[in-house]
């Protein structure tokens, strides 16, 4: 905690240092405060034990870029998320959830990665970092949480002309070295750790009807280790899997049409306690289309269709993890804003509405019916939603619908750097939840209101 605050003094007194001596060096700055009020009433959706759950959350965001020269640069980006309200053990998850583990008062560093610019087209950053494929469908930055995703490793850029080339290497996870027994039976590796390398395409040039065009190929290894040594980021399994999928984005006069698809193939490797070792093979998938009428005349209105589907595992006997693993994906931008639902054996169809009454205001309308893909699976979207935690996660076999989700919102821009946001969602569960112990099949509401201020 020390060395922390001693970072965040540093950077506060950095301009004063760059004022002394602007011909070596620039220093910029960005920061963004952030709070949130959350009220969620029947949160676990029993008509037996009703009640409800309310809390605050708040974010400061500071970044900060030192340019050295034209060729290089570091960026630094610092982060303090709490809930109002500190526990006496000084520890607690985030808001809405049966567990969790965030320490409160506590300053983090999100980013930390230094720019060397090649040219003007070629640049290379090494550090912790965030990275976004595409509109975020497969790894995202995930600003609307609390704590965005950040990876460690090098992004390698090269702008053309005619599209964008990224090379990347992450390192997910260090395990640590095991030596003699362990490294034997625990492990299949003596030095058991994730990585992750791949490449990403945007197309820059394109014709007039073609707006989006995203491409990209993920290797990722992990080192399979059993529960009483460590785990690696999928659990207690290894990995040795390729992912791969597109983004595309066309405009029809009017009419706009998004295409997703992406898949996770290969092995994933389990070493249960004492050394026994299984294989799955991955054969996953997610598709999700998006057709979208705008009517520019009417508010600058915009109505759109949404279907997703992401595959499921219907037979835990077959050697096969079907279930899609979503990644790194943005998950409040997906699977309505109530956030019960996550992607992994998840369909839903989506029907929406955004207009712009004013210039500075924003309002919208959607609703979306949720079921799972396959009803005997496990479902990983079934339980893993930031406000889902509440949901019963055994659900009646045989039932796939998981329920029916309202969201209605505004947002506002005021002059100054001020937005606020107000957001009320209802959520109607399916059969999926009828007959069991305890029910779960009463009403969700949830309200939700944002103040954010950047400078």
């Amino acid at each position: 905690m020390r060395r922390v605050l001693a970072l965040a003094s540093l950077v506060a007194f950095m301009p004063t240092a760059n004022a002394q001596d602007k011909a070596k060096s620039d220093f910029s700055h960005n920061a963004e405060f952030r709070s949130r009020y959350f009220y969620t009433q029947n949160p676990g959706a029993s008509k037996r034990t009703q009640g409800n759950e309310s809390g605050i959350e708040n974010r400061f965001k500071l970044g900060t870029s030192f340019r050295a020269n034209e060729k290089f640069s570091a960026t630094l980006t610092l982060l303090h998320a709490s809930n109002m309200g500190q526990t006496s053990t000084e520890t607690q998850g985030d808001f809405g959830t049966a567990t969790g583990g965030q320490e409160e008062n506590f300053l983090s560093v999100n980013e930390a990665y230094g720019t060397w610019n090649f040219s003007d087209d070629w640049n290379f950053k090494f550090g912790r970092q965030n990275f976004q494929i595409g509109d975020g469908y497969v790894m995202g930055v995930n600003d609307w949480e609390q704590q965005p995703f950040a990876f460690e490793g090098a992004v390698g850029n090269w702008e053309a002309e005619f599209g964008r080339f990224q090379l990347f290497a992450f390192k997910y996870r260090e395990m640590g070295s095991l030596t003699g027994t362990a490294a034997a039976t625990n492990s299949a590796s003596a030095d058991p750790e994730h990585n992750a390398y791949g490449v990403n395409f945007d197309l820059k040039t394109m014709p007039e009807m073609l707006k989006t065009v995203n491409v990209h190929v993920i290797k990722d290894n992990a080192d399979a280790i059993d529960a009483a040594t460590g785990t690696t980021v999928g659990g207690t399994q290894g990995q040795d899997t390729l992912r791969y999928g597109a983004n595309v984005g066309l405009n029809f006069s009017i009419v706009d049409l998004k295409l997703w698809y992406a898949a996770n193939s290969g092995d994933y490797k389990q070493i249960a306690t004492g050394g026994a070792k299984t294989e799955l093979d991955a054969k996953q998938h997610m598709y999700q289309a998006e057709v979208g009428v705008n009517l520019e005349g009417f508010m600058g209105s915009r109505v759109w269709f949404q279907y997703h589907q992401d595959s499921g595992d219907d037979n835990n006997a077959d050697r096969e993890a079907g279930t899609y693993d979503a990644y790194f994906y943005e998950r409040h931008a997906n699977a309505g804003m109530m956030d019960l639902f996550s992607w992994g054996n998840l369909t839903y169809m989506q029907l929406g509405w955004t207009g712009k009454p004013m210039d500075s205001t924003t309002v919208g309308l959607s609703y979306t019916r949720f079921q799972l893909t396959e009803a005997s699976a496990t479902s990983a979207g079934f339980t893993a939603g930031r406000m889902g935690g509440r949901l019963n996660t055994t659900g009646t076999a045989t039932k796939d619908e998981l329920g029916d989700e309202i969201d209605l919102w505004a947002e506002h821009n005021y002059d100054g750097g001020l937005a606020t946001v107000l957001r009320f969602g209802y959520f109607m569960p399916g059969d999926r939840f009828d007959g069991i112990t305890p029910a779960a099949n009463d009403e969700i509401m949830q309200v939700m209101v944002e103040g954010k201020l950047t400078f």
